[in-house]
């Protein structure tokens, strides 16, 4: 299967796409490699990865990538600690928000013109923000306080944008959140790229 993700060089999608390549899919990738800069990884050679340097608020960038791809997993943002919410709190809404509809708009015109399945969405763990009850259930979400930071508002605002694009256009989505990913070649970030392939019904 061939699979664009955007924000390829970021600290998951680094993880995510090792695991793709080694259960024998394609990989089309696009980062403008804003955050980390220009880092080497181990599958920068493999025969089925595919890099392009570019941004993801690109459209026509982005639909000439998703031309030939079955899935998109849509993880480019402008993503950082706690200290972030708080130094870039515009930047964080205002930057991801234009990278979510760039990336929406290319993936249902693929999905409508060419032969795109399904989009991918990486949300947060943040989009539970401001719930009251413990354990929280799936749907909370959408029952309790918006976020309070304007990263968590964002990334729900991500999950509408698969809903609405689902709704509109029919274009099926998985939201995927992680937990708690911090440190350089955790083990347990393996963990979560396995988890994202699982949820893309790619293992």
């Amino acid at each position: 299967m061939k699979i664009l993700v955007t924000g390829l060089a970021g600290f998951i999608c680094g993880y995510v796409v090792e695991n793709l390549l080694n259960h024998g899919h394609e990989v089309y990738g696009i980062d403008n490699f804003s955050k980390y800069g220009k880092v080497q990884k181990s599958y920068d050679q493999h025969p089925m990865y595919h890099f392009v340097e570019g941004d993801a608020k690109n459209v026509g960038l982005m639909k000439e990538l998703a031309t030939e791809c079955d899935q998109v997993l849509a993880a480019a943002a402008m993503i950082g600690g706690i200290s972030y919410f708080h130094e870039f709190a515009y930047d964080l809404l205002a930057e991801n928000e234009r990278i979510m509809a760039s990336t929406f708009d290319a993936a249902i015109w693929a999905f409508k013109n060419r032969k795109l399945k399904k989009i991918n969405v990486m949300s947060s763990s943040m989009v539970f923000e401001s719930v009251t009850s413990f354990p929280t259930k799936e749907g909370m979400e959408r029952k309790c306080p918006p976020p309070l930071s304007t990263y968590g508002f964002q990334k729900l605002s991500c999950e509408y944008f698969a809903q609405g694009a689902h709704e509109q256009f029919g274009l099926p989505y998985t939201t995927i959140r992680p937990f708690n990913c911090v440190g350089t070649g955790e083990k347990e970030l393996s963990v979560i790229a396995r988890s994202c392939l699982a949820m893309l019904n790619l293992l």
